[in-house]
């Protein structure tokens, strides 16, 4: 009855109306307990010991045999590289290394070629799904911290059309389809967005893609996929290929025409105000081996020549493509900005170097990554 008086109720109040008051006042205590509440805490990463995954990757990186694939530079001493090893067998063996600040790391053995990525200021190295989709097999993730090496296992989720700021998106994980991944909650999941190729975000927080069937249209979004624009690139086929600055401002496309002899360039057009704009590239070599790098200074530079010819350095300035000195050799990619570019060499023979620069493409040098 004490407890009804300070809840200012009459001891004369019916029993029946009692209980009544009673139940409601407990809900609203729930309730209230429930709002106050802390979230559901996000799953913790699934940590992997190398060993469980398969062997030590350093046999693949030292063998006789051992060739650098691919190669993602942040900084001359924050990278991620992917090797092979093909000497036994008509099976090969993969592995990778990362860097971080002259520290470096070498994750296990896989059964498929390893995709690095950067993520903000960091490189990563991902092992895609032996079985080429999310959904059949495991996908991992490599990472050097400050603490040491971590190998997690990443969880599968439910594809979207949206993605967030920082996650990254990949065409590389699964063939065909572009992938999202979240470093930070260690998820992968696929895209189904307007866009099916080729993604890459520049500093704004834009990220452009490529789509079309039988034909190549750029798409972007400003929002992570819930808004998209549009431009057609080429109407003739899917080879069309888009090179944007790190400022988003300077953007190169190239539209590429199946001849007797191979890929050629049929137009090259280029944008130095964010797409507002575009003026054709005059004297474009006949072949481009590798996708253009656009700069933000205004210009590009590309590898091409004559079809089949060994590539020379091109830059692209004043709506002109003109042949440089500079000889950085037969690069299989090309990427990074003027403070730092880079690539690796085509498999020809077996390359374990890497060459970049850091002079704007003037001077190159060679490293191994490993």
């Amino acid at each position: 009855m004490e407890l009804l008086e300070r809840c200012g109720l009459p001891r004369s109040m019916p029993p029946v109306l009692v209980v009544g008051v009673l139940a409601a006042l407990t809900s609203i205590v729930l309730a209230v307990l429930h709002l106050s509440a802390p979230g559901p805490v996000a799953d913790k990463p699934i940590v992997v010991e190398p060993a469980a995954v398969g062997a030590p990757g350093t046999t693949v990186v030292t063998s006789k045999r051992a060739q650098v694939l691919s190669i993602t530079m942040v900084t001359r001493n924050r990278w991620a590289a992917g090797w092979s090893d093909c000497t036994s067998g008509p099976t090969c063996k993969y592995a990778a290394v990362v860097d971080r600040d002259g520290s470096r790391a070498t994750a296990p053995e896989w059964p498929v070629p390893y995709v690095t990525l950067r993520s903000g200021t960091e490189a990563i190295a991902i092992a895609p799904p032996p079985e080429g989709t999310l959904e059949g097999g495991a996908t991992m993730m490599y990472r050097l911290t400050y603490d040491g090496p971590l190998l997690t296992k990443l969880r599968y989720r439910l594809p979207t059309t949206t993605f967030g700021k920082n996650e990254v998106l990949s065409d590389q994980i699964v063939p065909g389809r572009i992938v999202v991944v979240d470093p930070e909650d260690s998820t992968v999941r696929m895209l189904e967005g307007r866009g099916t190729r080729s993604p890459v975000c520049d500093g704004t927080g834009r990220c452009w893609m490529l789509t079309g069937i039988g034909r190549t249209d750029i798409v972007w979004t400003d929002d992570g996929g819930q808004t998209w624009g549009s431009r057609s690139l080429d109407t003739h086929n899917q080879l069309g290929r888009l090179a944007v600055s790190p400022d988003g401002k300077t953007l190169l496309t190239t539209q590429v025409a199946v001849t007797a002899t191979g890929q050629a360039v049929a137009k090259m057009e280029i944008s130095t105000d964010r797409g507002a704009n575009w003026k054709t590239v005059q004297n474009p070599p006949p072949s481009l081996d590798v996708p253009p790098l656009a700069l933000d200074d205004g210009t590009a530079l590309m590898l091409g020549g004559a079809v089949g010819a060994r590539p020379r350095l091109y830059r692209i300035q004043d709506g002109s493509a003109k042949l440089l000195d500079a000889n950085p050799g037969d690069l299989a990619d090309l990427e990074g900005d003027e403070k730092l570019m880079y690539g690796f060499e085509v498999p020809r023979r077996r390359t374990t170097e890497v060459v970049l620069s850091t002079d704007g493409g003037n001077t190159w040098s060679k490293f191994a990554p490993r």
